[in-house]
This record gives structure tokens, sequence and C-alpha cells, in this order.
């Protein structure tokens, strides 16, 4: 019985995490992102079109990372870089602002431990 318990939880575990990995670098996923930027951030043409550009860069790479069972050091690597180039892209308040809705929309790019 508890061989089965164990081994049906590691089945469940191993599903869910494929599916969350496979959402993250969708174009649903990456224009929904996108659009509650561009509407919460009160991006410019420039900027949006800069966001969108990085937000299709990174979800990829991370998913690939994540998918690939990475060490948490390189996804927090990839994540910096990541906010580093936004970071360039708004203004001090917008980036304020990013730094918030990041940690409610995008959860997976979170800093690891």
């Amino acid at each position: 019985m508890n061989k089965k318990l164990i081994f049906f939880l590691m089945l469940l575990f191993f599903f869910v995490k494929s599916n969350y990995s496979q959402e993250i670098d969708s174009k649903k996923h990456i224009n929904k992102i996108h659009k509650v930027y561009e509407q919460k951030l009160i991006l410019n043409k420039k900027q949006s079109k800069k966001i969108k550009e990085i937000l299709w860069k990174y979800n990829s790479k991370i998913k690939d990372l994540i998918d690939s069972e990475a060490t948490k050091i390189k996804i927090n690597q990839l994540t910096k870089e990541e906010t580093l180039e936004i970071y360039n892209i708004l203004s001090r308040e917008q980036f304020t602002e990013y730094k918030k809705l990041k940690k409610d929309i995008e959860e997976y790019k979170r800093y690891r431990k």
C-alpha cells in the first residue's frame, strides 16, 4: 500500500511539473503576462515591444532550465539577467511596480533558495 501511494504521488508530481513548465513559454501565457505589464505599467510602444521580446527570450530559457532540473543558481542567474534587461527599459516608478507585479503573475521567476 505504501509503495503504491509513493509511486502515485511521484507520478502526480511529474505530471503537474511538466504541465506547469509547458505553460510558461506558450504564446498565450506570454501574451497574457505582457498585456498585464502593458496596462499596469503604462508602457509606451517601444517599451512594450522590448518587454515582449524579453519575455519570449527568457521564458523559453527558464522553461528549459526547469525541465532539465537545473540548479537553483542557474535559474536565479537567468532571472536576474531578465530583470536587469527590464530595469534598463523602464523608469524607476515603472520598475518598482514591475517588481510587485512580477511576484504575483510570474511566480516561477521567484528567487530560489
